[in-house]
């Protein structure tokens, strides 16, 4: 494929139709809390917002090609922990047949399309890292992905969705004659395995609807 024929970049404007908006937003406080192996007690505050979705259940014996994580030059370094902790939960959670990870970022749609065909997978995971700021537990620390789902048949968006994490350090304690510095925040990779959870749990709590009412309805 002629890759300067491919599509212009897409992330971090995107085209949608005038009646997109947002369809879901998930408050995740102590939950996503409880599924990592955290160094400090601060919690993670994490929301999903939510522009465009499909079935599950339609496509979860297809194939589903992971691409790399794009992101501006500043925080590319943080791509690879963060295309490894999406890889490793959709794997643990299993909403598709299988989640063949693709290392290569990609500039447009069509690129991504074209990795997904040359793969023979059903479906392009487009992952986008848009904000990361790793206060190292001092400071604050918040991360912010876009993770979009084509059709690779027909290159047709079937999910996009947004995700923003963030953790503040704990107030310190002034004990007079001394300060108790208090708790610091989750680090970034702790703030990128919450979001990879929630993102593979939104898939697969959304097949598990759809099975049930799908059992439902033959009944």
């Amino acid at each position: 494929m002629d890759r300067h024929r491919r599509g212009k970049v897409q992330f971090p404007i995107m085209r949608f139709p005038a009646t997109v908006f947002v369809l879901l937003a998930i408050l995740c406080p102590a939950g996503c809390m409880s599924q990592l192996k955290a160094t400090s007690p601060r919690p993670v505050e994490a929301t999903m917002d939510v522009f465009a979705q499909s079935s599950v259940l339609r496509h979860t014996s297809e194939r589903a090609c992971l691409l790399g994580f794009g992101a501006p030059p500043e925080i590319e370094a943080d791509s690879p922990m963060l295309t490894r902790a999406y890889q490793t939960r959709l794997v643990q959670r299993s909403p598709f047949a299988r989640i063949k990870a693709i290392p290569d970022v990609v500039s447009s749609d069509a690129e991504a399309l074209w990795y997904a065909r040359k793969e023979a997978c059903a479906l392009a995971i487009v992952p986008y890292l848009q904000y990361m700021m790793d206060g190292s537990g001092g400071l604050p620390t918040k991360l912010v992905v876009r993770i979009r789902i084509l059709d690779a048949a027909d290159g047709r968006v079937l999910w996009d969705l947004k995700q923003t994490a963030w953790s503040e350090p704990g107030p310190d304690v002034d004990l007079t004659w001394n300060t108790v510095v208090g708790a610091p925040a989750q680090r970034g990779h702790e703030l990128a395995d919450c979001l990879a959870d929630h993102f593979a749990a939104y898939l697969a709590q959304h097949l598990e609807q759809e099975e049930k009412e799908q059992a439902d309805v033959k009944q």
